[in-house]
């Protein structure tokens, strides 16, 4: 198995990664896209309105964790208990499968950009807006991300991408938002405390509550310092570079959470990362609590996602020298 070589000097380019104004300015850019789109969708749809919408940053963008291979994760909770109830009455991805790709096929980019189609294009996508139709009895979460598709293709250029799968919606385009720059965007339910994400009716409603997951890390950082986030940037970058995805925040910030804070200590952020590493690699994984709820582990709260065995795969490979 091919070794993680860390050196001092990588862990200390890692936890020094600057990008405040880059974040800043990409919220900034998707939260005017958003707002703009469901401007649109409120002159035709009562269940959705800039009132009831909320836009909450979902990843390693909470903690302040965000390194370069960070993807710009949001919920859009919409507060609306008849769109909450006809989404775990009806799942409608499947009906409208073949709607979905017509409009997929009829909205296509082009091989080549070319700014006088662009127009027509402006057209079209505003006429399929006004000519939504609710029913309000079937309308869902998923009928409301493909309006939402429909109205975003609006205010993006013809060279950015919209996708959707379910309730995901997935935007790329440089002229947008930048290079390399993606946007995944959770279309989900919104009770005032939680974020509810449908997962069919064996699962029903996975709830997260952000306000305790930020609680939980302001806490751990008021006592630790901004050593907490630094090694978070670590660890994030190291799993990222040895599984090629990154890493569950919820999963990984109960994890840091968890250590002592006597860890942390110190002005040598190498030093402290080597104590971690140590401490993490010789206590079991599956007493950990979650952060998004203390009554159950990160094995056992779903929101943890599934990332043991990407996360001991890296501690394995990690070669300090």
């Amino acid at each position: 198995m091919t070794s993680l070589n860390v050196s001092k000097d990588m862990i200390i380019n890692i936890s020094e990664q600057e990008n405040k104004k880059y974040i800043k300015l990409t919220n900034q850019l998707v939260n005017n896209v958003l707002a703009l789109a469901i401007e649109d969708l409120s002159q035709k749809i009562s269940f959705i309105s800039i009132k009831n919408a909320i836009l909450q940053p979902a990843n390693e963008l909470v903690s302040g964790g965000f390194i370069d291979g960070s993807n710009f994760v949001y919920f859009l909770g919409i507060k609306n208990v008849q769109l909450e109830l006809n989404t775990s009455r009806k799942l409608p991805v499947l009906q409208n499968l073949k709607e979905r790709l017509k409009w997929a096929w009829a909205n296509r980019k082009p091989l080549f950009y070319r700014k006088r189609k662009r127009k027509k294009r402006k057209k079209d996508t505003t006429d399929s807006v006004q000519n939504i139709k609710v029913d309000v009895n079937k309308y869902s979460i998923y009928n409301l991300a493909e309006d939402l598709q429909k109205a975003i293709a609006n205010h993006i250029s013809e060279t950015s991408i919209i996708s959707l799968n379910g309730n995901i919606l997935k935007l790329i385009g440089k002229d947008d938002f930048g290079a390399n720059t993606k946007i995944v965007v959770y279309v989900v339910s919104f009770d005032g405390v939680n974020y509810k994400f449908y997962a069919g009716k064996k699962r029903g409603y996975i709830n997260l509550d952000i306000n305790k997951r930020v609680d939980k890390l302001n806490q751990k950082i008021s006592l630790v310092g901004e050593n907490f986030i630094k090694i978070l940037k670590i660890f994030n970058a190291l799993y990222f570079n040895t599984n090629g995805t990154m890493c569950n925040q919820i999963f990984l910030e109960s994890i840091l959470c968890s250590c002592p804070d006597e860890l942390y200590e110190g002005e040598d952020i190498y030093k402290a990362f080597i104590k971690l590493v140590n401490h993490i690699s010789f206590n079991p994984l599956k007493e950990i609590k979650s952060i998004n709820n203390d009554e159950l582990s990160i094995y056992e709260d779903i929101v943890c996602g599934d990332c043991v065995v990407g996360f001991r795969k890296m501690l394995n490979k990690l070669f300090v020298k």
